[in-house]
């Protein structure tokens, strides 16, 4: 005890013999307290002890700092559009699964199961100009499936802004003397608001991209009115689909892919969700082209083989049901390998002949790309470079960011092409079965295999077929049904009606604006 004492200032020890006189004249004093104020004076003796420095120290400045809340309250907010690019293979989708962040176990979902619209969530909350994912008035152009790419995706949102609050007098001397433009939204609770110039609005562009993954991109961003809809007010959308002409007959595409164009029932032609009680499959096509890709994606030394020589539908339509680009290629890639003819796809467009959709297997995901949506030059006037001058450093940026991921990917398909390249330059014995036929040599005794794998590859085949499905994807089948005599599934009202039965009535309402989902 007198080592512990020994230390003690004057004053800590006077309020210690104070709180001793206390207890024995039989004060109340809980045995939480005297241990609670010798913890008190045990601090007022190391505070006395300690030098005179009332400065913070800068780990406390930092933590002080964290702590700070934004305060959105100080600022305006304004409704904008983004288009952006993405890669879709690292992601399951673009749409998110509900509030993304909007609780410990749905970040943790995304976590594992990531979106698209999930880091671009991320990255809004981050740069703070989102206070809510719920409460934005988000929109989106057209939903991608899983490993389904975007060249041209566009979302609208509220943002917040550079714009400034001033008062209703303010504003009619600036409406007055036209110095600027003020807006009322409810947003903004119907304050007037002095919108910025472009140059003088927040960087959103270079922002975002600081923030995002690098398989996504934001390209531009445009102010938009405050009904405005990515969804609705789009006009049409443009899909691509790349694929290898090597086994195809393109010509024959061509003919089957033009009946696609005009408005047709495409029931049959996508994946129905009787969750969405969609009654309305028909959809227009405005026009379609299988166009060769500009350049060959060649193996090395070797630009000239079939394999190299890539194609892509071009697709544009003013909306697309579920899966239906996937599936309208599908068929396309049958009629191309000679399995249907080319009216398999009047005959698939005529619902009240072909009642219920026959199974077959869509597409690959992989080599779709929203290319582009388009909007009414009114409605949308995109910005890539804020003013002559301005963000030219940022566009740079997102060359160079584009052109380092296309220089990985295509490090991996060279170094494939210049494997498969070897095996082709490789020299192999030829059996007599193949050198001779009747009495002439057909192959030397030895040759390159890319001399001799085509009769290897017909004996391989022989009696099994070989379906492409996209995406380097094949699938063999023994025996080929052709797509008219295939089993069918129910037809749509059927489907819709069991799930309604089965779910009630009560959802019902919350579906009937689901009649035109995109692909």
């Amino acid at each position: 005890m007198d080592t512990e004492y020994k230390d003690w200032s004057k004053e800590a020890l006077i309020k210690r013999l104070q709180f001793l006189e206390k207890r024995v004249e039989g004060a109340s004093i809980t045995k939480e307290k005297p241990e609670a104020e010798l913890d008190q004076v045990k601090a007022t003796k190391n505070t006395e002890t300690a030098p005179d420095n009332k400065t913070p120290t800068r780990k406390s400045q930092k933590q002080t700092k964290r702590e700070r809340q934004f305060d959105f309250s100080k600022f305006s907010e304004r409704k904008v559009a983004f288009k952006f690019s993405y890669f879709g293979w690292p992601y399951h989708g673009l749409a998110r699964q509900g509030n993304a962040l909007g609780s410990d176990e749905k970040r943790e979902i995304e976590d594992q199961y990531p979106t698209v619209e999930g880091e671009l969530f991320k990255a809004l909350a981050n740069c703070k100009l989102i206070t809510s994912e719920s409460e934005c008035d988000y929109s989106r152009c057209g939903r991608t499936d899983r490993g389904v790419s975007g060249f041209g995706q566009v979302v609208a949102l509220y943002v917040r802004s550079t714009g400034k609050f001033v008062s209703e007098e303010e504003a009619a001397e600036i409406e007055i003397n036209g110095s600027g433009d003020i807006v009322r939204e409810e947003r903004n609770g119907n304050r007037p608001v002095l919108l910025p110039p472009i140059e003088s609005e927040l960087p959103y562009v270079n922002m975002l991209n600081k923030c995002l993954p690098p398989e996504i991109r934001i390209l531009a961003w445009a102010p938009v009115r405050a009904d405005f809809s990515a969804r609705f007010s789009c006009k049409s959308r443009f899909y691509r689909y790349f694929f290898s002409g090597d086994g195809l007959n393109i010509e024959v595409m061509r003919d089957a892919a033009s009946k696609y164009v005009g408005t047709h029932d495409f029931r049959n032609f996508c994946r129905l969700d009787p969750a969405k009680q969609i009654a309305n499959f028909e959809r227009t096509v405005l026009d379609i082209a299988i166009n060769p890709v500009p350049s060959r994606v060649s193996f090395v030394g070797d630009g000239q083989s079939a394999e190299s020589k890539w194609w892509q539908l071009e697709l544009r339509g003013t909306a697309f049901l579920w899966h239906q680009v996937r599936c309208m290629m599908a068929i396309l890639f049958l009629v191309g390998q000679g399995l249907e003819q080319p009216n398999v796809v009047d005959r698939m467009v005529d619902v009240q002949n072909m009642v219920g959709k026959p199974e077959y297997e869509m597409a690959a995901d992989t080599p779709l790309v929203l290319a582009d949506c388009a909007f009414d030059k009114a409605d949308v006037d995109w910005i890539y470079v804020r003013s002559p001058g301005q963000d030219v450093a940022n566009m740079a940026t997102l060359d160079r960011a584009v052109l380092r991921q296309w220089c990985q990917l295509n490090t991996q398909a060279i170094i494939a092409g210049a494997l498969l390249q070897n095996l082709r330059n490789t020299a192999i014995p030829i059996p007599e079965s193949l050198r001779n036929v009747e009495g002439e040599d057909r192959l030397p005794e030895q040759d390159q295999w890319a001399n001799c794998r085509e009769p290897y590859a017909q004996i391989e085949k022989k009696g099994v077929n070989q379906i492409i499905v996209g995406g380097g994807a094949i699938k063999n089948l023994r025996n080929y049904v052709p797509i008219l005599e295939r089993k069918r599934a129910d037809p749509v009202e059927l489907r819709n009606q069991t799930w309604f039965e089965r779910k009630g009535s009560s959802k019902r309402t919350k579906l009937t604006h689901n009649n035109t989902e995109n692909e």
